[in-house]
């Protein structure tokens, strides 16, 4: 920090200058001026913290010096030293914000309190300022997200058939929308950058929508031609409004595009709507530019604006993931890398012969891929100990493309058979975990018991012989397989026989049998009691 002592008088400053300990209070620079004219440039080029100041001074008086420091130099303290008990001059102290009013000849202590006080001030002060700056630049980083918050509730509101009202903030910050006559909705999905961009902002997804917003800003507010905010409803979609001179719209965005591809290297796509009304058309609109860019074919390159067209033929091709399902499943639980590739080949053969490919086909077979591979997680890995992989339903679909723009197939071969490898391998490494068959099969018997199981059925699945799996699993268990199924069946039979409510006929079928009498035979050859008065027993023991 930094201290000024102006005095007309040098053995007034020097005695200011003894009496106070500087260094404690954490002042570097104590500075001297002979009165308020020489005060003034002082101040202005070395910007103190604490003025110390007489008031009777010739050129420019302690009155005027601190006159001038409240319109000049607001943070700096005052203290005033004078040789005259006038209360003019205190009351100019006071005016002006003044610390302390100290009388001559100076005391030690008093002079001490004063620099203390003032010291204790500015640092509250600056405190105090600081908490406000930084308070400033958090609204200023929050701004841009509040206002796309707002925007994107615009767009839920208006799906929800909601049409916003003068009072409503988003009308309050966006009051031009009003006065709109007409406007035409574009959107940009991120996932149509290409793969290097995407790469390189992984790790930072909100420094690449700051850098796409303010690219389309930079074209669109100096002209004010409409506005692009981040939708928050979609995790990796940017939504542009373009009003007025809807001919106009492509040329904007095409500017755009170019800018983007200037700036990050990297194409982009668009989908544009029909022109409307952006209050009570705006989910209609947002809906036509959704299905403009869902629709595309990817396996086209070069265009870059695709608008909305009521006429255009669009539709899912004929190629299911359900038709080579099951032929995946084996070549998974085969362990076999080489053999997922080449069943994956050939459904990839029958979608290379496509000429359409949109993005929402693309978003079907991967929701059909999660679905199974969910599925054969559960198949695969119910019973086995320890942590199970988890299905990727939540990875968000990227479309793989290549240099062009264009959809890439082997990448997204690739995709998939990385997937099924991974999970593959987890299921290899727990059958290595388990080691033992017999127990792989009791493990799938606790799971399914209440399906028909079949020895026939169980060899089928593991790949054993019949012999084989009856001979070791009753070396194993000390009785048959089949002994096994009813003893299961059977102590689930013995939970659902406490609910009064359930008919026998009910708790068979539950557990898998279709015949009531074979139930009661199976049951009572395991318990020596039929079920009823299993039944009966535990129901007199509960009234007890």
């Amino acid at each position: 920090m930094k201290a000024l002592i102006v005095d007309d008088e040098k053995h007034v400053r020097k005695t200011v200058l003894k009496l106070v300990d500087w260094e404690a209070f954490g002042f570097q620079t104590v500075l001297e001026a002979e009165d308020g004219s020489e005060a003034v440039a002082l101040i202005q080029e070395h910007q103190p913290q604490l003025v110390i100041t007489d008031m009777m001074m010739p050129m420019k008086s302690g009155i005027e010096l601190m006159e001038w420091m409240e319109q000049n130099a607001v943070d700096c303290k005052k203290i005033v030293i004078s040789g005259f008990n006038d209360f003019e001059f205190v009351r100019h102290t006071v005016k002006f914000g003044g610390i302390d009013y100290l009388l001559k000849p100076i005391d030690r202590k008093q002079l001490h309190d004063a620099v203390n006080k003032a010291v204790l001030s500015w640092k509250e002060t600056n405190r105090e300022r600081l908490q406000y700056q930084e308070k400033n630049i958090e609204v200023n980083e929050m701004r841009p997200m509040y206002r796309d918050k707002l925007l994107s509730r615009l767009l839920s509101d208006a799906a929800a058939g909601n049409a916003p009202a003068p009072g409503e903030s988003y009308m309050r910050e966006f009051p031009q929308l009003i006065g709109i006559r007409s406007c035409r909705v574009a959107v940009l999905d991120l996932n149509t950058l290409q793969q290097p961009i995407r790469d390189k902002y992984a790790a930072s997804l909100d420094l690449l929508f700051f850098s796409l917003l303010n690219i389309c800003s930079d074209f669109l507010q100096p002209a004010g031609r409409g506005i692009a905010f981040r939708n928050w409803n979609r995790p990796f979609e940017i939504v542009i409004l373009l009003w007025d001179e809807p001919d106009t719209a492509p040329d904007w965005l095409r500017k755009i595009a170019n800018g983007i591809e200037r700036t990050l290297q990297s194409t982009v796509e668009f989908g544009l709507s029909t022109s409307g009304s952006v209050l009570s058309e705006l989910h209609k609109s947002y809906t036509q530019a959704s299905d403009a860019l869902g629709k595309r074919n990817l396996l086209e390159s070069g265009q870059r604006i695709h608008e909305y067209n009521p006429s255009s033929p669009w539709r899912i091709g004929t190629i299911r993931f359900g038709k080579h399902e099951e032929k995946i499943r084996l070549a998974v639980r085969s362990g076999n890398p080489d053999q997922i590739r080449h069943v994956l080949g050939e459904w990839f053969q029958a979608i290379g012969e496509m000429n359409h490919i949109s993005m929402e086909q693309l978003k079907m077979w991967w929701d059909e891929f999660n679905a199974a591979r969910a599925g054969w997680v559960e198949e695969f890995f119910l019973g086995y100990d320890g942590a199970q992989p988890q299905p990727t339903e939540n990875r968000p679909f990227i479309v793989p493309l290549d240099a062009s723009g264009r959809l890439s197939l082997p990448l997204l071969q690739q995709v998939f058979a990385d997937s099924l490898i991974e999970l593959s391998k987890m299921f290899v490494s727990m059958q290595t975990l388990s080691s033992n068959p017999m127990r792989e099969i009791a493990r799938y018997i606790e799971a399914h018991y209440t399906q028909d199981i079949t020895l026939q059925d169980i060899s089928a699945r593991f790949h054993l012989n019949r012999e084989y799996i009856s001979r070791k699993f009753k070396s194993e268990f000390q009785e048959t397989l089949i002994d096994y199924v009813n003893r299961i069946r059977v102590e689930k039979a013995k939970i659902l026989l406490l609910n009064p409510h359930l008919r026998m006929t009910q708790i068979a079928q539950m557990i898998g049998y279709h015949d009531e009498k074979y139930f009661s035979r199976v049951f009572k050859k395991l318990t020596q009691m039929t079920p009823n008065d299993f039944r009966k027993e535990k129901m007199l023991k509960d009234g007890e």
